[in-house]
């Protein structure tokens, strides 16, 4: 009984030393998290392997992520998967069947109350110049000129002014009218229009998608199928571009090296435990393995 005991002393010491050995190689994985100091002296190993090299982690899985694990061909199947289309596409028909929001309080929850106000100005001021810039292409006062002058021909045509009633003489009086008139809309355009534009933004903003799509007449489906088509155009041209602008890479890496040694500890256990526990007790089986050995020898 005794010798039965003694010939297995000898792999159980070794599968003992090899669980230990390996358990403290795993947990010098994420242990210590801090460097240990005697004065100016820092302990080898210390803090861990992780905590140490947390920055060179985080780029590597940043690359990882970004170059290899989200590319521009699966953000692509991604959003043009029938599925994920459709649901867009339904929230969308959803949107243009209701009455309300206003197209104000739409935009307003999206944008927020002053964002909104103050692009609705931009707005304003913007169809207000391209209409003053329209009046001053179309030359009014030549305009006003022109048919200044024909109304007054034919006006006087068959009649005692028609003798007097010159070309000359009638340039002489709408000419400075008409440059007048010209200088004033130049000069108090936008100050004409700009109630009668607020006026039309207000009554647009007040309505719904819905109410606008009856009074223009455009038919829902044919409108989503617009919609369809420019969303899968935009996700087909500009999802590289998005991918580039996102930095996915640069994203991961800067949220790993915000975390703790404690949170990395974690992901990562989250992802191995299993295998690392593997290798705790597969030391312990090689340990056994050798203490068998030995016996032989």
């Amino acid at each position: 009984m005794m010798s039965f005991i003694n010939m297995l002393a000898g792999p159980l010491i070794g599968s003992l030393i090899g669980y230990v050995t390996n358990y403290i190689a795993v947990k010098m994985l994420f242990r210590p998290r801090q460097p240990v100091k005697i004065g100016n002296f820092t302990l080898p190993f210390t803090p861990g392997i992780i905590p140490r090299r947390k920055a060179e982690l985080a780029r590597a899985l940043g690359k990882t992520v970004g170059n290899n694990l989200i590319t521009g061909s699966d953000l692509e199947q991604m959003f043009l998967n029938e599925r994920a289309k459709q649901k867009i596409l339904d929230e969308i028909a959803a949107l243009l069947d209701r009455d309300e929001p206003s197209i104000e309080n739409m935009f307003s929850s999206f944008w927020g109350q002053e964002d909104y106000r103050r692009g609705k100005v931009q707005l304003e001021n913007f169809i207000c110049a391209k209409i003053t810039s329209a009046f001053t292409r179309l030359n009014l006062g030549e305009i006003i000129v022109r048919e200044s002058a024909r109304a007054i021909k034919e006006k006087t045509e068959g009649t005692m002014l028609a003798f007097v009633a010159n070309d000359k003489l009638i340039a002489s009086m709408v000419v400075p009218v008409g440059k007048k008139i010209e200088s004033y809309l130049m000069e108090n355009g936008q100050d004409l229009i700009r109630p009668i534009i607020n006026k039309e933004i207000e009554d647009f903003s007040a309505k719904s998608i819905a109410s606008l799509l009856t009074e223009t007449g455009l038919e829902k489906d044919r409108l989503l199928e617009l919609v369809e088509k420019v969303y899968t155009q935009l996700i087909t041209t500009k999802v590289a571009d998005f991918i580039r602008q996102f930095d996915i890479a640069g994203v991961v890496e800067e949220k790993i090296n915000a975390m703790d040694a404690i949170e990395v500890e974690r992901l990562v256990l989250s992802v191995m435990k299993r295998e690392l526990n593997a290798i705790i007790n597969l030391g312990a089986l090689i340990g056994f393995i050798i203490g068998l050995i030995n016996l032989l020898f």
